[in-house]
């Protein structure tokens, strides 16, 4: 996603950056995952991040629910996949699939080993760049720190993003 493009004005979003890596993440779609978040807690919940890439740079525009099949637990959560594929194809090419979100309640804004996993099996030829969204925050999510992290396939490690400025 390098490149440089302006953000689209006509919506609210924070700009994060990793290593000539730009991503937008509209402040619409954070507000419905801390919803999301605290409807779940203290139990894990996720979806998936749907936008755009624009010359270069993701736009991440909403962000899904878990889902009716989805299955909750106190550390990790398992989507309905099957629905998140028909979802995506209802919404393409308007919107995309960018990549994933979830939530650490009680925890901290760090990928775990479970999550990384996800993420590598989630890679493909056809997809080979990702964004993860982690909200964290105490049991009840009633506040939260969001962290924004890129992998490439074939890369070691996810990038974390910085920044949460417009």
């Amino acid at each position: 996603m390098p490149g440089a493009c302006a953000k689209p004005a006509e919506i609210a979003a924070s700009l994060y950056v990793a290593d000539g890596y730009r991503a937008w993440l509209a402040q619409s779609a954070v507000a419905k995952a801390a919803r999301l978040a605290r409807a779940a807690a203290p139990l894990e919940t996720g979806g998936m991040l749907l936008g755009q890439v624009v010359d270069g740079e993701a736009h991440v525009f909403a962000v899904t629910g878990p889902g009716r099949k989805v299955r909750l637990a106190r550390y990790t959560f398992e989507s309905d996949r099957a629905r998140d594929n028909r979802l995506v194809h209802r919404v393409w090419p308007r919107l995309r699939y960018l990549g994933d979100w979830h939530t650490h309640p009680g925890g901290r804004p760090v990928l775990s080993a479970m999550d990384l996993a996800s993420i590598r099996e989630t890679l493909t030829p056809d997809r080979p760049e990702l964004l993860e969204l982690l909200l964290a925050g105490p049991p009840g999510m009633e506040s939260f720190e969001v962290a924004l992290f890129t992998m490439v396939r074939g890369e070691d490690a996810p990038r974390r993003m910085t920044g949460g400025g417009e």
